[in-house]
């Protein structure tokens, strides 16, 4: 028998530093050309380690982007 464990995810973890707003964002400016971690990481209060693994699609993977925006 297989249990899954269920998480809380984005803004429903207690020690969020992020809205999905600006997760949004941050994969926008990415996807546009703005190619500067520090400054999104300096402009949005967290390490660039973060912003890294956001870009990367690493972590916040619940929050899909691009073309399937529409289906949210």
């Amino acid at each position: 028998m297989i249990k899954f464990k269920m998480s809380l995810r984005g803004e429903l973890h207690p020690q969020h530093k992020l809205t999905e707003i600006q997760v949004k964002s941050i994969r926008k400016l990415w996807a546009i050309g703005h190619r500067n971690i520090r400054v999104l990481a300096r402009n949005n209060g967290v390490s660039s380690a973060n912003i890294r693994k956001i870009v990367k699609g690493e972590t916040w993977t619940h929050i899909l982007f691009g073309e399937f925006n529409d289906y949210q």
